[in-house]
């Protein structure tokens, strides 16, 4: 009799830790990757990150979705044994764009009381040189019209920089600058853009510079703008 029990009890015990076994989808190190400070010239940023299966039970990750097409994060294997461990290799490509940078990974699997994760991805961008905005934007243009925008230059490193060898198209826009000029640390330049279109339609320029900073030697600052048929001309045929 006694060893009917501790039979029943142990079969008891066995069936429960079957029942309550579960997987459990981990982030190694938390749901949040940073890399802090980086340079446009680090891009694209890299990562192996962890994902590990903390349950009693086969973990299966059937989804693994960056949030934007500027990540990838291949999966190496997608069913995880109890303590087996995956690797995501994430690539995060940054832009020259100055400034905090969040992304996402969305992480679907069987675990029953996360079956969506989030992993984020953080980092601050550097830009030593910065042009802001970062496009001549022209909003209102007019065939035979003059129009006009700017931009600001930024020297955000810690030595002096020289802009030089100034070189645009088309032909017909113009700047306030000809000759090279000197920006010392932290300090800025704005720059004018005009142009006056032959043709509507869609306008776009270029203007491109030398720097003497290592990571810049040739900056480059695009200018767009729709183009309409100036009123002055659409009268002048009635």
């Amino acid at each position: 009799m006694k060893y009917l029990i501790l039979s029943i009890l142990l079969l008891s015990f066995i069936l429960s830790n079957s029942t309550n076994a579960q997987p459990k989808l981990e982030i190694v190190g938390g749901d949040t990757y940073n890399w802090n400070k980086v340079k446009p010239k680090e891009s694209p940023l890299n990562a192996k990150i962890q994902l590990k299966n903390a349950g009693t039970d086969t973990l299966v990750i059937s989804n693994v979705k960056p949030g934007c097409g500027c990540t990838t994060a291949p999966l190496d294997k997608s069913k995880l044994g109890p303590n087996e461990v995956g690797t995501l290799d994430v690539k995060l490509n940054i832009s020259n764009r100055p400034g905090a940078v969040t992304k996402t990974i969305s992480i679907s699997s069987n675990d029953p009381k996360t079956p969506n994760s989030t992993l984020f991805l953080k980092a601050e961008v550097q830009v030593d040189i910065e042009v802001s905005p970062q496009y001549f934007t022209f909003n209102d243009m007019k065939v035979g019209q003059e129009s006009v925008t700017k931009v600001k230059i930024i020297n955000h490193s810690k030595e002096n920089v020289t802009f030089s060898d100034f070189n645009s198209t088309p032909d017909y826009v113009s700047y306030n600058i000809s000759k090279s000029f000197v920006l010392k640390p932290n300090e800025e330049m704005e720059i004018i853009e005009r142009a006056k279109p032959t043709q509507k339609g869609y306008f776009s320029s270029t203007l491109k510079m030398k720097t003497s900073h290592p990571d810049f030697k040739e900056l480059i600052i695009s200018g767009y703008g729709p183009v309409a048929e100036s009123p002055i001309f659409n009268n002048s045929g009635k």
